[in-house]
């Protein structure tokens, strides 16, 4: 067999050139990509829109003025609607623009409605401040019903048990009331205090229910008001009061619940929320 020494050497040589050549192509490249990595990087960081941002997600300078720049509240909101969206109860995150689209479109309904001669219930025509927070109430809402449908009857049991103070009912409660000025009877009167009427008597007169709650039958009450009059409340009779049964309660119980773990979670997530405020 023939051997050709030469050739083969320059063959060879030849093919290591190209080799060479080849790989300092590849680093040339590979440097170029780096450097351009390098640059696009210091541009990113650079350009950066100096706003706020709240978990990574910038909140529009628009709904940062509506909430007149207290940050706080800022935070707090955008946090609820972060949190609608991670949930589920909302299929998208809050836009503010597209807010002024549907509150545009709600008073234009309400303006055609009026001037059909129909019913406007509430305001005739939202301002942006008024219509962000009935979506923010509708975020709230949607988020406690989904706390509602997840929680389990036990626990709504155990809770109501260690809340049952918020569920006692007073038994009917009897006074007379009888007020002076100047040793002279200005009025006198009955009182009957209920579980019914509760509220409504605690709304006119809360230091008067107060009183009469704590009176046990047979025993007075004498004070004297701002105007120097003497109130003389005795109490004539009483029923021991009760407890609601849980099952007559449950949903007072479910609602109360839901406004407890809603309020709990809010503020862990806001509470552990990376705050950016580039505005500065």
């Amino acid at each position: 067999m023939i051997r050709y020494a030469g050739i083969e050497n320059k063959i060879g040589e030849s093919f290591l050139s190209k080799r060479r050549k080849e790989k300092r192509k590849i680093s040339k490249l590979a440097n170029v990509i780096l450097i351009w990595g390098m640059l696009l990087c210091m541009v990113g960081c650079q350009t950066r829109k100096p706003c706020l941002y709240v978990n990574g997600e910038i909140v529009s300078e628009e709904e940062v003025l509506l909430l007149d720049e207290e940050i706080e509240r800022v935070v707090q909101m955008k946090v609820l609607q972060q949190w609608a969206k991670e949930s589920g109860v909302v299929e998208t995150l809050f836009s503010y623009q597209e807010m002024l689209q549907r509150m545009e479109q709600e008073n234009q309904l309400r303006a055609e409605q009026k001037e059909a001669g129909g019913i406007v219930y509430g305001v005739l025509k939202y301002t942006p401040l008024q219509f962000y927070n009935v979506e923010m109430g509708q975020y709230e809402r949607l988020l406690k019903d989904q706390i509602i449908l997840t929680v389990s009857e036990e626990e709504l049991r155990d809770w109501y048990y260690t809340h049952q103070e918020n569920y006692w009912q007073i038994g009917e409660i009897q006074g007379v009331l009888t007020i002076r000025a100047d040793g002279r009877v200005l009025s006198e009167q009955e009182i009957l205090l209920s579980s019914y009427n509760f509220r409504t008597l605690s709304e006119q007169n809360e230091e008067l229910v107060n009183v009469l709650v704590d009176l046990p039958a047979g025993e007075e009450a004498v004070w004297t008001d701002e105007y120097n009059q003497e109130w003389t409340l005795l109490c004539t009779s009483r029923e021991d009061g009760t407890y609601q049964p849980f099952e007559e309660v449950m949903g007072a119980v479910s609602e109360q619940y839901a406004n407890e773990k809603l309020e709990q979670e809010w503020k862990e997530r806001i509470a552990v929320s990376v705050v950016e405020d580039l505005r500065k």
